[in-house]
């Protein structure tokens, strides 16, 4: 009769020992095995930026512009004609102190009434003007990446 108890009470602690096990073993299993999906946000395509011009300014002759601000990046597009003779365009920037930045063009404008264009890219920020020297009719174009 003990030996019957004692056989029982083994095949009961291996039973249970067993069914722990296996019911631990199937619970990590499924939690690990099991993969969550995970929403992805569809990126809006961005555009590249373009230049777009902030500031326009014709004359002839001399002129100073008004105080304006600028990125680090930035360009003046320029157009000239020297009338009956061949012109001249200079111009120069200046920071709002009256100090010298760059000497941005030096440009022989055509005679007659076809233009002498091009452009000149700046690299330094701030607030700045542009002092005109020009013996012809010119226009300027500031543009900045937007």
């Amino acid at each position: 009769m003990k030996k019957m108890i004692l056989v029982a009470c083994f095949l009961i602690l291996a039973l249970s020992a067993c069914g722990s096990e296996t019911g631990t073993t199937s619970s990590k299993a499924s939690a690990t095995s099991a993969p969550t999906a995970t929403p992805t946000a569809t990126a809006k395509p961005t555009q590249p930026p373009k230049w777009t011009t902030v500031q326009k300014f014709s004359g002839n002759g001399t002129k100073k512009t008004a105080i304006f601000a600028v990125p680090d990046d930035w360009k003046i597009l320029y157009s000239c004609t020297g009338g009956d003779f061949e012109g001249f365009l200079g111009v120069t920037v200046y920071d709002s102190q009256n100090t010298y930045i760059d000497g941005a063009i030096t440009a022989t404008c055509k005679a007659g009434s076809t233009a002498t264009t091009g452009e000149t890219e700046e690299h330094q920020a701030g607030n700045v003007y542009l002092s005109v020297d020009a013996t012809g009719d010119w226009s300027l174009q500031v543009q900045v990446l937007k």
